[in-house]
């Protein structure tokens, strides 16, 4: 009997080895998670540059279907513009009509919508996508029951009622179509960068997150977000599809005439 004992003893750990093993374990888990987070980042980078590839292609086929001509600066309903006119008119609709909608328009990274209220109503924000939610009648807002969400914004400067390259309303002003922005990670549904001819003239915002920005936040802060690490990504004109340095973002062609330079943005 007292050698059964014994050998039940013999064959169980002891607490000094049990806690040599949880140790050890922990060192693993603690070298695993590091390389577990930074794959599960590739494969959201990955799949946002999917999604964009998916606009672009939508876009590309409304403006070929069109003749060339840009899509309208529609954003807010007026006694001549419907809301319905509004809600199918400007790129979310459009991209609707073919079908890109839902998922395909939220970043992986900011698939969430934003849960709380920023002084720019439904804005996001590096890991929170925008949502129309809290806007009256808009692109992203039909009802309180219907309104869109998304991670992306269009270059507002691409539309026939905005300023566009050349001033022109059609695709083929555009040129080189593959230094062109079309649709990035951005906190609101669009953006309009103003022309700048010098770094001096571009205020880097307070953080690269989108958060805590005022009513007054310039345009081109809506894209200047930390969301793929310091970099976004970007579909232009041609169909392509890139990841961006938050730097170089003014290295491409949001008008014309524009100058290319390096920002210098904050740490964070």
């Amino acid at each position: 009997m007292n050698c059964r004992i014994r050998r039940r003893r013999s064959e169980g750990f002891t607490l000094i080895e049990l806690l040599v093993v949880m140790g050890l374990i922990s060192v693993l888990i603690s070298l695993l998670l590091p390389a577990v987070g930074n794959a599960r980042r590739a494969a959201n980078a990955t799949a946002c540059a999917s999604n964009l590839r998916q606009m672009s292609l939508a876009w590309m086929m409304y403006v070929s279907e069109n003749k060339g001509r840009l899509p309208e600066n529609i954003y807010f309903t007026s006694p001549l513009v419907s809301a319905d006119t509004v809600w199918r008119g400007y790129w979310p609709g459009i991209l609707d009509t073919y079908r890109v909608r839902g998922q395909t328009i939220l970043c992986p990274s900011a698939d969430q919508p934003i849960p709380f209220l920023q002084a720019i109503k439904g804005s996001g924000t590096a890991a929170y996508a925008w949502t129309g939610r809290w806007e009256s009648f808009s692109p992203i807002h039909f009802s309180a029951t219907a309104y869109r969400d998304g991670s992306y914004g269009y270059n507002r400067n691409l539309t026939v009622g905005g300023v566009t390259p050349a001033k022109s309303s059609r695709l083929n002003s555009i040129k080189p179509l593959g230094e062109v922005p079309v649709f990035f990670d951005c906190i609101a549904p669009d953006a309009q960068p103003s022309f700048a001819d010098n770094a001096a003239k571009v205020a880097p915002p307070p953080n690269l997150q989108g958060t805590n920005l005022p009513l007054s936040a310039p345009q081109h802060w809506r894209f200047l977000i930390a969301r793929h690490g310091r970099a976004i990504n970007v579909a232009f004109a041609d169909g392509s599809t890139r990841r961006v340095p938050l730097e170089e973002t003014y290295q491409m062609t949001w008008n014309l005439p524009w100058t290319k330079f390096r920002l210098e943005l904050p740490i964070r």
